[in-house]
């Protein structure tokens, strides 16, 4: 990404987080997010609680879930960084945002694993009252390298809902001059994030039948697992 557009991208989130007039992305529940840097680490837990009722719904039984996108910017190369699976990028939408995974998942929501089990020290499900928690601790980046990341909430199996997202959640911090991690945003997501988040489905998908074995210990797929078309509830 160009310096301009990385400038861009800073202030933007900068503004939205400060001023009111901008519009918030669709949320059908409450967040929780906790977490504070160690070092060049950032270990936090982001946890949704779907409250159907809340939005004239009532998706009985349903399973909620995350997934999860990141943009990874080297302030010193005016560049962004990407997973060592993806090289130049090849599953990023154009602004540098990927679905975040962890090695050899075939999967892209978070934490599941290929057995088909979702692994609880990712990715907790949850459920309208009960709340999905997603726990994480990105770092091992140089100094000047700022991090971005958005979590979904969605219906990963429900008779009604299926496959609808449910809130989105912004998360960011910053390694500053000293690579010392500093907290920068958190807060529900807003606007142009949500179609952001559509690209990365897209450039995931794109990417998938491509992506060669999968393989993350509990099981093996030819490549990697296509997303369903996702949509607001």
């Amino acid at each position: 990404m160009k310096p301009k557009t990385f400038g861009l991208v800073a202030l933007c989130a900068g503004l939205c987080f400060c001023l009111t007039a901008c519009n918030p992305t669709f949320q059908c529940g409450t967040w929780v997010f906790t977490g504070t840097p160690v070092g060049n680490a950032f270990p936090l837990t982001s946890s949704f609680t779907f409250n159907p009722a809340g939005c004239g719904q009532s998706c009985p039984e349903s399973q909620d879930v995350m997934i999860q996108m990141t943009w990874v910017y080297d302030d010193n190369t005016h560049t962004n960084i990407y997973a060592y699976d993806q090289p130049q990028g090849a599953r990023s939408t154009p602004n540098g945002w990927s679905i975040d995974r962890i090695d050899g998942a075939a999967h892209g929501y978070y934490g599941l694993q290929n057995n088909g089990t979702f692994y609880s020290g990712w990715n907790t499900p949850g459920g309208p009252g009960v709340a999905t928690t997603l726990d994480d601790e990105p770092g091992g980046w140089g100094a000047n390298t700022y991090f971005y990341a958005v979590d979904v909430a969605v219906c990963y199996n429900s008779s009604s809902c299926n496959n609808k997202i449910l809130g989105y959640y912004f998360w960011s911090y910053i390694l500053d001059s000293s690579d010392v991690g500093q907290k920068f945003i958190t807060a529900p997501a807003w606007q142009d994030l949500d179609s952001e988040f559509q690209d990365a489905l897209t450039a995931w998908n794109n990417w998938a039948p491509t992506s060669g074995t999968e393989d993350d210990g509990t099981g093996s797929f030819p490549h990697a697992i296509a997303f369903p078309a996702l949509s607001d509830l």
